[in-house]
């Protein structure tokens, strides 16, 4: 199989995904890479010697998990891989909107103590006072968390709160 069809085979799995761990964490190891190729590229010539992202549909067959990122590890084609990083992008993208419809200014959600991929264990309570690509929480310390929302998880109402006034 050509590596265009391997890509194209993990575009379709990057699009279908839900696990936005999973693409958090490939958008900072991509992160890493091109910005080492851009360096390299921009050593040899001017802004015009970077290639633009090459042009691929997602095939009819996902790739599994495994072989898409095995896929998104072994690409060296700057074109290619800009491909890849622009499907994952607007995959987390999709998954934060449909993300953030569930978080409405008020709404009570604990968040991880920092918004990194994978967050970490420790989780702290607040009201969301902004909603969008990126939830703004005030914390119940008086902090201000700002992360995606797909890191939050709405908190269970009250019992004051659900009786009946």
């Amino acid at each position: 199989m050509s590596s265009r069809a391997e890509v194209a085979r993990a575009i379709a799995f990057f699009e279908e995904t839900d696990d936005s761990v999973l693409l958090h964490e490939l958008t900072r190891d991509i992160a890493t890479r091109v910005k080492s190729q851009v360096k390299k590229l921009l050593a040899k010539g001017d802004e015009d010697a970077i290639p633009p992202p090459a042009e691929l549909y997602p095939s009819r067959q996902a790739a599994t998990q495994e072989q898409a990122v095995r896929t998104l590890h072994s690409t060296t084609d700057f074109a290619l891989l800009q491909a890849l990083a622009r499907a994952i992008g607007r995959r987390i993208e999709a998954i934060e909107i449909v993300a953030s419809a569930e978080f409405h200014e008020g709404t009570r959600v604990s968040v991880p103590e920092k918004a990194v991929f994978p967050p970490p264990a420790t989780r702290l309570s607040g009201e969301v006072v902004q909603s969008g690509t990126m939830l703004v929480v005030q914390l119940d310390s008086g902090e201000r968390w700002e992360g995606p929302p797909s890191l939050a998880r709405r908190e269970a109402a009250a019992a004051s709160d659900e009786a009946p006034g």
